[in-house]
């Protein structure tokens, strides 16, 4: 590990005021987040839970495979903090002297703060061109996860809690291989195999099977959610496919037109129609009818180059392309 990520434990409790309340900006099932600022720059500090069982291997390999990651739709990793101390603690009534492990990973900070905040019960509060870039961007995220390394990095918890937005709401994919790491501990098997609930595909529930279709499930999810709100996933059961992506191209093109004076609501309406497309193949129960990441990613730049002609060709050709797409 470099010396120059290794963040003494003393440093991050003055810059996060002893992990007081106040800086707190965030809590999940591995840890506690803070914020603070270190060499200048606004960092996330998360503590990780006191977790027994979990292994200096595992946290030495889950930090090499944060510390290798480098893409603009992942949360970069800026350090991390790995300290025993002795501690007096209370044990069946009486003090006695413990040692502690602390475990803390730092981030960049991110001022969008989290996907989920945008997303009400019957839509997402952000405009179409944001949505469809967080959309894209997330996408990349998981086929950089799954293709760029020797061993592909499943993330196994993906949902909007866990997708990030900078200060121009471009999305990054946070909490990257912690419940991987969690997972491989004997005593917290039981809780952390659960995931979060809603995200998990069907072979999972049911035989704890996980691919790289495990990811495409969850994105599949957060589309939908995106597109068409918490409830979006109840409404596309009831509906079926074809009523529900009449549904959500309705809703999305009466909120294009509000904006007057758009000339692109054509391109934008294609682009919500693939996208709420994608969003179901890649939640159907059966695992192998599911794109694979490349094949999302595929189709969206096939879709930009189509897009990209239509906006070069003359204006009476636009629909011809549009009834190829």
């Amino acid at each position: 590990m470099s010396d120059d990520m290794d963040i003494k434990l003393q440093m991050l409790e003055s810059i996060t005021n002893n992990f007081s309340e106040e800086q707190k900006v965030g809590s999940g099932g591995y840890g506690d987040v803070y914020r603070g600022m270190y060499n200048g720059i606004e960092i996330a500090v998360k503590k990780l839970h006191q977790l027994q069982g979990l292994d200096d291997k595992e946290f030495d390999n889950e930090f090499r495979n944060l510390n290798r990651v480098h893409h603009q739709n992942v949360v970069k990793l800026v350090g991390y903090c790995y300290e025993l101390r002795k501690k007096y603690v209370t044990h069946n009534g009486q003090l006695i002297l413990a040692t502690v492990m602390e475990r803390i990973l730092c981030f960049e900070y991110m001022q969008g703060g989290t996907l989920d905040k945008h997303i009400k019960d019957d839509s997402c509060d952000l405009d179409w061109p944001t949505c469809y870039e967080i959309i894209r961007g997330t996408c990349e995220g998981i086929y950089h996860l799954h293709t760029a390394y020797e061993k592909p990095i499943f993330h196994l918890d993906l949902k909007p809690a866990n997708i990030l937005l900078d200060k121009n709401k471009k999305a990054k994919i946070a909490d990257l291989g912690l419940s991987k790491l969690v997972a491989s501990t004997q005593t917290h098997k039981t809780e952390t195999v659960k995931g979060t609930q809603g995200y998990m595909p069907p072979e999972y529930v049911d035989s704890g099977s996980v691919s790289k279709k495990f990811d495409v499930f969850s994105l599949g999810v957060i589309i939908m959610k995106l597109m068409d709100g918490n409830m979006g996933r109840t409404r596309h059961s009831e509906m079926g496919n074809e009523k529900f992506i009449e549904h959500v191209c309705e809703n999305w093109n009466k909120r294009l037109q509000e904006k007057r004076g758009h000339p692109s609501n054509k391109i934008e309406s294609l682009r919500v129609k693939k996208c709420v497309e994608i969003a179901i193949r890649c939640v159907v129960p059966e695992r192998k009818e599911r794109p694979s990441i490349k094949d999302v990613v595929d189709e969206l730049e096939q879709l930009e180059a189509e897009i990209k002609k239509m906006s070069l060709a003359p204006n009476e050709s636009n629909e011809v392309h549009v009834q190829k797409l």
